[in-house]
C-alpha cells in the first residue's frame, strides 16, 4: 500500500462516529375543530478524531410530516436541523455551519436574540432551528471572553465576564432583516447565598427604517427546592408596543417516572393570557409520553383572547 493510502486509512480509522436516531410524534386538537398530527424523525451523526480532539463535527437531519384535517392536507419535508464543525482550543473557539447561537439568558422571553428566539407558545420550546453562521470566541482571561457571530444579514459581538457576583455581558447586534440595531446586556447571578438565581437581558433598540429608539428588557428569578420543585418568574417590558407581560413557570417531579410542568403568561395591559399545563411519564429509558394543553383567555381583539385552545399528546422514542 502506498504512503498516501496508509495516511488516508489511518485518518479514517481515527474517527469515532456517534450516531443516534429519534422519533417524535405530536397529535393535537384545536378549538377550531380540526386535528393535527406532526411527526419528526431525526437522525444525528457526531464525529470526533482521536488525534485531533479539538475538532468536532455534528450533522442532524430531520424528516417532518404534518397532517391537518381542515383543510385536509399532508406535507413532508426533509431538512438540516444542525450541521456544523467546531474547533475548541485553549483560547480560541470556532464554529462554522448551521448552529444554535447562544444569546441572552431569558427562559420565557429573550428580546435580544435575533437568531433563534424562544417561542413560548410552542409545544417544544427547546426546538430552535439553527442559523447558518460563523461564530468565534476568544478567552480574554480566565473569567472573561469575547465572541462574535456573523450570519446572513445579521450579526452580534459580545464581551462577557464571569464575576463572583454575576455573569455580565455587553452585546451589540445588527439585524438587516428587521432593520433593527441593538445595544444590550445580559446578566445572571445568585442573590447573595439564597439559592435564588436572578437574570436579566435587554437593551436599547434602534429601528433604522423609522429612526425610532425604544427599550425592551426582561427581569427574572428562579429557585429550586430540595423536593425537585422549581419556580421561575419573568417580567417582560417593551415601550415599542407599550405593553408588559408576566410569566410564571413551575416544574415538579412527584415520582421517579413522572414530570409535571405549568406555564402561566399574562398580558398585564389588556388582561389576556394563557395557561400551559403538561405532564410527562417515562415509559422506558428510551421512551416518554406527555399530554398537555394551551388554554387561552381574554376579550375579543386582545393579544391572547383571539387564539383557539390547543390540546396535544406527545410521544418520544430514542434509538
Amino acid at each position: 500500500m502506498s504512503g498516501w493510502h496508509e495516511l488516508l486509512l489511518a485518518g479514517i480509522m481515527g474517527f469515532t462516529p456517534m450516531p443516534s436516531l429519534e422519533n417524535t410524534n405530536i397529535g393535537g386538537y384545536e378549538d377550531e375543530h380540526y386535528l393535527v398530527d406532526y411527526n419528526r424523525l431525526r437522525a444525528e451523526l457526531a464525529l470526533s478524531h482521536e488525534l485531533h480532539q479539538d475538532f468536532f463535527v455534528r450533522v442532524i437531519v430531520d424528516n417532518n410530516t404534518l397532517f391537518t384535517s381542515e383543510p385536509d392536507s399532508l406535507h413532508n419535508k426533509t431538512s438540516l436541523y444542525r450541521a456544523y464543525c467546531q474547533y475548541r482550543g485553549m483560547k480560541h473557539f470556532w464554529s462554522v455551519g448551521k448552529q444554535r447561537i447562544p444569546l441572552g439568558v431569558g427562559r420565557i422571553w429573550n428580546p435580544i436574540d435575533v437568531f433563534n428566539p424562544v417561542n413560548i407558545e410552542a409545544i417544544e420550546p427547546g426546538e430552535r432551528e439553527g442559523t447558518d453562521s460563523i461564530r468565534y470566541e476568544y478567552a480574554i482571561a480566565e473569567l472573561s471572553m469575547f465572541d462574535a457571530t456573523l450570519a446572513q444579514d445579521k450579526g452580534a459581538v459580545q464581551v462577557k465576564g464571569f464575576l463572583s457576583i454575576a455573569d455580565i455581558g455587553l452585546v451589540g447586534i445588527w439585524d438587516d432583516d428587521t432593520e433593527v440595531n441593538i445595544l444590550g446586556w445580559e446578566l445572571a447571578g445568585e442573590l447573595l447565598d439564597t439559592g435564588i438565581e436572578l437574570r436579566s437581558e435587554g437593551g436599547s433598540f434602534w429601528n433604522k427604517e423609522q429612526d425610532d429608539h425604544y427599550t425592551e428588557f426582561i427581569v427574572g428569578a428562579e429557585y429550586g427546592f430540595a423536593n425537585s420543585l422549581t419556580l421561575l418568574g419573568e417580567y417582560y417590558f417593551s415601550d415599542n408596543t407599550l405593553q408588559d407581560h408576566l410569566g410564571m413557570q413551575l416544574s415538579y417531579q412527584p415520582a421517579m417516572l413522572w414530570f409535571c410542568y405549568f406555564l402561566l403568561v399574562s398580558n398585564l395591559d389588556d388582561g389576556s393570557g394563557f395557561a400551559a399545563p403538561s405532564i410527562e411519564y417515562s415509559l422506558s429509558d428510551e421512551m416518554t409520553l406527555s399530554v398537555g394543553a394551551f388554554l387561552y383567555t381574554g376579550q375579543d381583539e386582545s393579544e391572547y383572547g383571539v387564539v383557539p385552545n390547543r390540546y396535544y399528546v406527545r410521544w418520544f422514542v430514542h434509538f
